[in-house]
């Protein structure tokens, strides 16, 4: 590695470093204490600056950019308070999923820290450290820069994030952004994330694992998403074939396993799961867990995690915890995981021939029921959405679900090999799904980004849409419109459920309207539709893949009073004793 010196400031140091770590794009909301941070990020040709309408936008497009870019970083730059209080819940977020995004955070002149004096966009009182003490409970590391060592705090805090795959906070004073810095060429390379156990480790993991399966008569697999970084889904899909039972998938670990793969049985979700899923998985007398980081979304009061540990082998980031609770610590999953692979622990076939062909049934009846004519003249509800994007989606695009109805809509659509499915299913912060899939487009450029929010959802986040359009992005935004928060209505009616009806079609126009730009060298297309009945839902995704380069914004108008039974049954729970 080259030890070369070289001087700079503070932002380019940064716009350095972040081109060392393979970003490409940062967000970004300006605020006059980080005018000067950006003029000098701007200096750097090969990084791409992102405009957004609001921090909170911002971070949940850095939440979306981290989650699927080539290198699993993002960076935000907001304002001090105003900016930095409006992207903490974002950057909240990213930790609750373990996402690496970087807040560079603007701030008032360094000696203002230290007088009484009162600063804009601050509290009006002495203490001025509220931003740094808030972003230690969301981030792995928080610091604001001085005199003394920037360049070297800079990279410290840079590793911290890549190394604890959380995000980070440097709050950057103004004076401090004009400070000549030294530097080495090279940000220091990362040491293995996973270091491989030695033989006896892995010898010891490979014999428990291989007793707790021999000992179980009916064992099935669960698929989480706590895996992402560790297991490619080729190598889920191989453990799998090797194992030879059958697998399920939790809400957020969708995409981890190939749905066509012959042993992929669908979604488990408690007393909400694809149809004989729960009764399958409830009489397994063993567990196999790949990631599975639970919570009360995914047990919904019907699953004691604690009694079903006893028959959970639970195979984590750099852990596997046995049935009768023995856990093995620093082992290298991905190493293990090939180890049982290529193993002579035998298959489990017999146990579940029954469920097998079920599955495939049901993969039958799928494939038959999307070769029918649709009768085009009915209304459109939460099956027809599912169909629709089931034949729509492709290998290179990502399914973005909000939070609510729309989980139940996305989590049905069977996708194809190699397509992601993105979810903030432990977080759950109502309209994420917008501005994160402006972030995964960005991130994702070969594919689509498909985002299924709701109405509720939409109008918390939908300024956003300027922005995709701006910067010329290509997803589909369906937007399930039943006129209000009908999952907070399954949980517990009441009128502060009812929202304002806007007509999401003509907003969408306006807005591309008002960003179309005279001067603009390339076209560009953008269209908006409002569908009420199947032909219509036809149509607009017909069109859709006839625009490949389109932006378009589907408007699903769905009947509120029918809602989906599974709805109510997940409402149900959330408010039962």
């Amino acid at each position: 590695m080259s030890k070369m010196q070289q001087k700079g400031k503070v932002g380019d140091l940064l716009a350095h470093r972040f081109e060392e770590l393979g970003v490409k794009d940062y967000f970004v909301v300006p605020g006059d204490y980080n005018l000067d941070l950006l003029d000098q990020l701007l200096r750097n040709p090969r990084l791409r600056m992102v405009n957004c309408c609001n921090e909170l936008n911002a971070g949940y497009a850095a939440d979306g950019y981290a989650r699927t870019s080539d290198t699993k970083i993002a960076v935000v730059v907001v304002t001090y308070m105003v900016g930095s209080m409006s992207v903490l819940n974002a950057i909240a977020g990213a930790y609750s999923e373990g996402l690496k995004v970087i807040v560079l955070c603007g701030g008032p002149d360094s000696r203002s820290y230290s007088h009484r004096g009162r600063v804009h966009h601050s509290l009006g009182i002495a203490d001025k450290e509220q931003s740094l003490r808030m972003f230690r409970n969301v981030t792995c590391a928080s610091i604001r820069l001085d005199n003394d060592s920037c360049a070297q705090d800079i990279d410290n805090v840079l590793q911290k994030c890549r190394s604890a795959s959380l995000p980070v906070y440097i709050e950057i004073p103004v004076d401090i952004v004009h400070k000549d810095l030294v530097q080495t060429s090279c940000i220091a390379p990362l040491p293995c994330a996973e270091v491989a156990p030695t033989l006896d480790q892995n010898v010891k993991a490979i014999d428990l694992f291989r007793d707790t399966w021999m000992a179980a008569q009916c064992p099935v697999i669960l698929v989480g998403s706590g895996l992402r970084s560790v297991l490619s889904v080729e190598a889920i899909d191989r453990l799998v074939s090797a194992l030879g039972c059958a697998a399920f998938y939790l809400l957020d670990g969708k995409s981890r396993i190939s749905e066509t793969h012959p042993q992929c049985g669908k979604l488990f979700w408690s007393i909400v799961s694809d149809s004989g899923v729960e009764e399958t998985v409830r009489a397994a007398d063993l567990w196999v867990t790949l990631g599975c980081r639970w919570n009360d979304l995914h047990t919904l009061k019907a699953i004691d995690l604690e009694k079903e540990r006893s028959r959970m082998l639970a195979i984590d980031g750099s852990s596997i915890q046995l049935p009768d609770g023995r856990e093995i610590t620093d082992i290298c999953t991905k190493t293990f995981v090939e180890s049982l692979i290529v193993s002579d622990i035998p298959a489990r076939y017999a146990s579940d021939i029954t469920l097998h062909s079920n599955i495939c049934e049901h993969h039958r009846r799928e494939g038959t029921a999307q070769q029918h004519n649709v009768p085009f003249g009915d209304e459109v509800c939460l099956d027809d959405i599912v169909e629709a994007l089931t034949g729509f989606v492709s290998p290179t695009d990502t399914i973005i679900a909000d939070a609510g109805e729309s989980w139940f809509a996305a989590s049905r659509v069977r996708l194809p090999p190699q397509a992601d499915f993105q979810v903030q299913l432990l977080y759950s912060s109502t309209g994420w799904s917008l501005p994160a899939a402006m972030g995964c487009q960005l991130a994702r450029p070969g594919g689509r980004a498909i985002v299924v929010i709701g109405d509720g959802s939409f109008q918390m986040t939908g300024q956003e849409l300027s922005t995709m359009i701006r910067y010329r992005l290509n997803a589909i935004v369906v937007i399930v419109n039943n006129s209000g928060y009908q999952i907070e209505d399954a949980i517990h009616h009441g009128p502060y459920n009812r929202i304002g009806g806007w007509d999401y079609t003509a907003f969408a126009e306006a807005v591309w309207k008002g960003s179309c730009s005279k001067s603009d060298s390339e076209p560009y297309a953008m269209f908006a539709t409002k569908i009420t009945s199947q032909r219509e839902l036809h149509e607009a995704f017909s069109r859709a893949c006839e625009q490949p380069q389109a932006l378009a914004l589907l408007e699903c108008c769905v009947d509120p009073a029918k809602a989906s039974a599974v709805v109510q049954r997940f409402g149900a729970t959330l408010v039962r004793n």
